[in-house]
């Protein structure tokens, strides 16, 4: 020692830290902080929270700018995406067109959740020269439970994304990498990844003007990083025997499967994803954090894209294997008729048809019950994120079905109760309650 300090004991004032440094329940895990980090002092750690290198830290304040996890001002994010701070009163957000529609490419088509739009609308991009790479997921190469962001130059690198990944991916920290690079690059990002983004934007906008669009996906909620391996466990598959996962595998709207090492493809539940798993996914594994996000349709996008759930008065899909697209800016205008028009995408012009606004259910969950569950906690003293967004005016019964789907989320907070509870719900005796859902479903629609 030569009368120094120990960089590695520095004490870094937290409130220029991002609030995974103060509280961890807090954090969306987006990967903003890492990616924006002038010094490279955080890092992806256990369970995908961010980690720092004390000796590295500059106290820069930066990652606590851009954090999208403890505060969420939607008038800011309005005026940094559209130009004005007219914030919208509907859960769909601010939108100029909606379109239904598939890949035009069949390979692309083949290999994704919902048709494969998001990899349509990213590879014409690409191939146009637009940008020169693409932010995209998969799973984890050496580790399948695991997924990991990466950049997509290729139409093959590309195709190896294809599929939806629920699991907790800390996307925002590619930037890190963009940020020694040349060139321009396409993101498919959560909204609360587009919540960090957007506020890179206002923190940095030259860096930013690097990526030029933003594609964003509907999201009910993201899933514990340890689902995987307890889907694995369940079925008694050693994570070592596998070679890729599957959330959505196999034909629309697809199963969670694990892929064997020797070709096996093995089944974990029951059903199918959207009458069976989901259901018990986004309510057993779901975190804190995605239980008080208010954003389901990733509002603050260029284009965002969802399954066209749609159905019939017979309760059948009208559009299976087919995304719903709504443009959102001028850019993402733009990006659909020249897809469209290129023949990347496969498309029509629904904005009139009243029957495409946003899914009753996920409007309930994300529009509904989250904003309640904000405020209830919020009267109770604990720490939530903090809104501009009034809650909606509520009915003593809403009140009480918030208060149900806390309860049942809280049970999967513990292992105790999570693993044994999910292995009967995705085990042959679990088939039970997705007929009866299917059932009650068939009546609504006959009522209609």
């Amino acid at each position: 020692m030569n009368g120094g300090v120990d960089q590695s004991m520095k004490k870094i004032d937290k409130t220029k830290l991002s609030i995974a440094f103060t509280n961890k329940e807090l954090c969306t895990r987006s990967g903003t902080c890492i990616g924006i980090c002038p010094t490279n002092a955080l890092s992806i750690g256990k369970d995908f929270y961010p980690e720092l290198d004390p000796g590295k830290c500059i106290e820069c304040g930066l990652c606590a700018k851009t954090c999208p996890g403890g505060k969420v001002d939607f008038s800011e994010l309005t005026q940094t995406t559209f130009g004005h701070n007219n914030v919208a009163e509907t859960f769909d957000g601010h939108v100029q067109r909606i379109y239904v529609g598939h890949a035009g490419d069949a390979r692309i088509r083949k290999g994704g959740a919902g048709g494969g739009v998001v990899t349509a609308l990213l590879w014409d991009l690409l191939k146009r020269g637009v940008v020169d790479g693409c932010v995209v997921t998969r799973m984890n190469p050496e580790r399948p439970w695991h997924g990991e962001a990466f950049i997509a130059r290729t139409f093959e690198e590309l195709l190896a994304s294809q599929q939806s990944k629920y699991i907790i991916i800390p996307v925002n920290a590619v930037l890190q990498e963009i940020r020694k690079q040349k060139g321009r690059f396409a993101i498919a990002a959560l909204p609360c990844q587009i919540h960090g983004l957007r506020k890179v934007q206002k923190e940095k906008p030259a860096f930013m003007k690097r990526i030029h669009a933003i594609i964003g996906l509907f999201c009910a909620s993201s899933l514990e990083p340890y689902v995987a391996a307890e889907l694995m466990q369940c079925r008694n598959i050693d994570p070592q025997d596998i070679k890729n996962f599957n959330f959505r595998g196999g034909e629309w709207p697809g199963k969670i499967r694990a892929i064997m090492k020797n070709g096996q493809i093995r089944n974990l539940h029951y059903s199918n994803f959207k009458d069976g798993a989901i259901n018990y996914l986004t309510y057993l594994y779901s975190p804190f954090r995605c239980q008080t996000c208010v954003d389901g349709v990733s509002e603050f996008a260029d284009i965002s894209v969802s399954d066209a759930w749609t159905r019939d008065e017979a309760g059948n899909y009208l559009f299976q294997s087919q995304s719903k697209l709504l443009a959102r800016t001028d850019l993402g205008v733009r990006i659909m008729e020249d897809a469209i028009a290129a023949g990347s995408l496969v498309a029509r012009d629904v904005s009139d048809d009243k029957n495409y606004q946003t899914h009753k259910l996920h409007t309930k969950k994300k529009g509904l019950n989250a904003p309640i569950r904000v405020a209830r906690l919020l009267h109770q003293g604990k720490a939530v994120p903090i809104y501009d967004r009034p809650v909606p005016e509520t009915t003593k019964g809403e009140l009480r079905a918030e208060r149900l789907e806390s309860f049942i989320m809280s049970l999967g907070r513990r292992r105790a109760t999570r693993f044994p509870l999910f292995k009967f719900l995705t085990s042959c005796y679990g088939i039970l309650f997705v007929k009866i859902r299917q059932y009650i479903k068939s009546r609504k629609y006959r009522k209609k």
